[in-house]
């Protein structure tokens, strides 16, 4: 996920990656604590009483989301802007990835809020560099023709961000889904 997409370029994507990959191992290892092979008194019971395992299940109808909070520096929030709106959205609506909603917060230490659309869920996390991410810099390279140019532009972005986290996870459950084109 970029700080603006559903992936970003590389240097924020990577931030990204090992973000989500923190928060997923953090979460996994809470859950296998609680779904150990140890059964408590009432998981005993309720197993020998009807005989019958708990079964795989899948969530239905959800979609998955990433979340960013961005915090820019001071001041530096209109050019992070500028450069949002003329390289990275170009180039994500070029190669056609949906670009991330963005709610400019009004209260709090945050600045922007992003959602994005996570097209495979938790399994686009298992790249090292994303088919995303490469037709996303394949396109913006077409905007600026040149490849030191683009990582001069990627690296003065993130040189604007003071502070970002992400998130991810799923929505649809409890209420309509957040769709990739940002709809419910």
């Amino acid at each position: 996920m970029t700080a603006l997409f559903s992936t970003t370029p590389s240097a924020y994507s990577s931030t990204i990656r090992r973000t989500f990959l923190f928060i997923l191992v953090g979460a996994l290892g809470i859950a296998l604590l609680g779904w150990g092979p140890i059964a408590t008194p009432a998981q005993a019971q309720e197993e020998g009483q009807d005989g019958e395992m708990p079964q795989p299940q899948r969530y239905e109808n959800v979609t998955w989301n990433g979340v960013s909070l961005i915090d820019y520096k001071p001041g530096k929030k209109d050019r992070a802007m500028e450069i949002v709106s003329n390289y990275f959205i170009p180039a994500y609506k070029e190669v056609g990835i949906p670009v991330a909603s963005a709610i400019e917060l009004q209260t709090g230490p945050w600045d922007i809020l992003l959602i994005g659309h996570m097209e495979d869920g938790p399994s686009m996390l298992t790249w090292e560099t994303s088919p995303q991410e490469v037709r996303v810099q394949a396109a913006m390279l077409e905007i600026v023709d040149d490849q030191e140019e683009m990582q001069a532009i990627v690296d003065e972005y993130q040189s604007l961000i003071d502070r970002s986290t992400a998130h991810f996870g799923f929505s649809g459950r409890y209420g309509p889904p957040v769709n990739p084109d940002g709809t419910q």
